[in-house]
C-alpha cells in the first residue's frame, strides 16, 4: 500500500486498479511482444524514431544509409526493416495497449501517430512520453486521444518541470527516471493528479520501496518478477 499520506495509484490500466507493469522494449519485435504480454506485461514500452515517411520501433539508433544499428556497447548489422508503429499496434490490437518513448520528429511525429492510429482502426489505446515537451505539444493536439507523458531523466528537468507545471498542465503524467524520485517528489506530482511512471526498475528492492510511494507504474526488463509485486499491492 502507499506510504500514508500520499495518493493511491490513480490507475493506468483502464478496469485495473493500482500499479501497472510496463515491459522495457517490449515492443520492439512481434516475438518480444508475445512473450512479454505471457510475462504479465499490462503495457509493452518501446522507442520510437521518425524515419523517412514512418515511425520505427526500436531501441538502437540507426546508422542510415548503411544497414546498422548501435546502442552503447554494440554495432549490428540489420538486414531487415525494423518492427514500424502500424505492425505493432496490428499485433498488440485488442490485447495489450503500447507506451511509445518519442526520440525525434518534431513536426512529423503527430502527423505519422494520426495516420497509424487511423491504419490500425479506432479503439486501439497508445500512451506516448518524450523529451521533447513541445513534440508532446503537437501530438496533444493532432491525436487527442493519445494519452502523453513528459519524460524527464536529469535533476534540472525534474526542477523545471515541477516550476512550470502549474501553469502548463496537459500532459497526463511523467515517466521519470527511477533515480530521481524520491517519497517527497512523488507525493507533489500525484496532489497534482499527475500519473507517475518510474523506469527502468529491475531491482526488486527498488521496486517495493517505489510502489509503497505510490507510483502508478514501473518500467523493468523483470516483467514477470515485478508482475508478482505488484499483485500485493492490489
Amino acid at each position: 500500500m502507499p506510504a500514508e499520506g500520499l495518493e493511491p495509484s490513480l490507475g493506468l490500466v483502464p478496469g485495473v486498479p493500482g500499479p501497472a507493469v510496463i515491459a522495457h522494449g517490449g515492443g520492439n519485435s512481434p516475438e518480444r511482444a508475445r512473450h512479454d504480454i505471457l510475462a504479465g506485461a499490462d503495457l509493452l514500452e518501446v522507442d520510437v524514431w521518425v524515419h523517412g515517411r514512418r515511425l520505427e520501433a526500436r531501441h538502437e539508433r540507426a546508422l542510415y544509409p548503411l544497414p546498422l544499428f548501435f546502442d552503447k556497447w554494440y554495432i549490428r548489422f540489420a538486414p531487415r526493416r525494423p518492427f514500424g508503429l502500424i505492425e505493432l499496434l496490428t499485433e498488440t490490437a485488442g490485447s495489450t495497449p503500447v507506451f511509445l518513448d518519442l526520440k525525434n520528429g518534431r513536426g512529423s511525429a503527430a502527423r505519422l501517430m494520426r495516420e497509424a492510429l487511423n491504419a490500425v482502426g479506432p479503439g486501439e489505446r497508445v500512451l506516448v512520453s518524450s523529451q521533447l515537451w513541445h513534440v508532446l505539444r503537437e501530438i496533444q493536439e493532432l491525436v487527442p486521444e493519445i494519452e502523453t507523458y513528459y519524460s524527464i531523466d536529469v535533476p534540472p528537468k525534474l526542477a523545471l518541470f515541477l516550476s512550470v507545471d502549474g501553469r502548463e498542465h496537459e500532459a497526463h503524467g511523467v515517466s521519470c527516471q527511477e533515480r530521481l524520485l524520491t517519497e517527497r517528489v512523488v507525493c507533489e506530482l500525484k496532489r497534482r493528479r499527475l500519473r507517475v511512471v518510474a523506469w527502468t526498475v529491475d531491482d526488486l528492492e527498488r521496486a517495493k520501496q517505489l510502489l509503497s510511494w505510490g507510483v502508478d507504474a514501473i518500467t523493468t526488463h523483470r516483467v514477470a518478477d515485478v508482475r508478482s509485486l505488484v499483485q500485493a499491492t492490489r
